[in-house]
Parts: structure tokens; C-alpha cells; sequence
């Protein structure tokens, strides 16, 4: 009994959010275009600490593999290894988003 009005309450409301979209320029064009200056320069120093990284782990890489330690030489690379997966998302960054949000929006 109870699960059967349960289940009937639940089929009767509606969405709230149906139709409803984000919007950004409520809040005016001067902090729409302050938004996207702040997001483009975060982005952009997370490719230049990606590529900072990444030149860090090859040049450790290439030194590793001189010195004969195989277990520098596995930790050299798994920082290049990470750092350019994250080069690679960061500069994805906006197709995965727009994926995601077609995807589930």
C-alpha cells in the first residue's frame, strides 16, 4: 500500500529544471567576459605547467637511463606518462566538456 502511493507521488511531479538552460549574461556582458578571461588564463597555465612537467620527465627520463637505476628511470617516466595524459585533457578540455554536456544535458 504504502509503496503503491509512493511510486504514484513520484509519477506525478514534474521536472522543475524541464526546458530550463544555464545562462551566464544575466550577470552582464562586463562579467560574462571576465569569467571567460579568468577560465582561458587557468586553462592556459595548466598547459604551460603541462608542458613544463612533461619536459621535466624526459630530461629525468634521459638521465635515469644513463645512471643505471632502473627504479629512477620507472619514476621519470611515469611523470612524463601523467604529465602528457594531462596535456592531452587539458587541451580535449573543451570537446570533452561539450561531449559531456551533450551527452547528459
Amino acid at each position: 500500500m504504502f509503496t503503491q502511493t509512493l511510486q504514484t507521488i513520484v509519477r506525478s511531479i514534474d521536472n522543475p529544471l524541464n526546458g530550463i538552460l544555464p545562462n551566464f549574461t544575466i550577470f552582464g556582458a562586463e562579467f560574462t567576459l571576465l569569467w571567460q578571461k579568468l577560465l582561458a588564463g587557468v586553462w592556459g597555465i595548466g598547459i604551460i605547467l603541462a608542458v613544463v612537467f612533461l619536459i621535466i620527465g624526459i630530461i629525468k627520463m634521459a638521465s635515469a637511463s644513463s645512471g643505471g637505476n632502473p627504479n629512477d628511470y620507472k619514476v621519470a617516466r611515469n611523470q612524463a606518462m601523467w604529465a602528457g595524459i594531462s596535456l592531452g585533457v587539458l587541451a580535449a578540455l573543451a570537446i570533452i566538456v561539450g561531449a559531456i554536456l551533450a551527452v547528459f544535458g
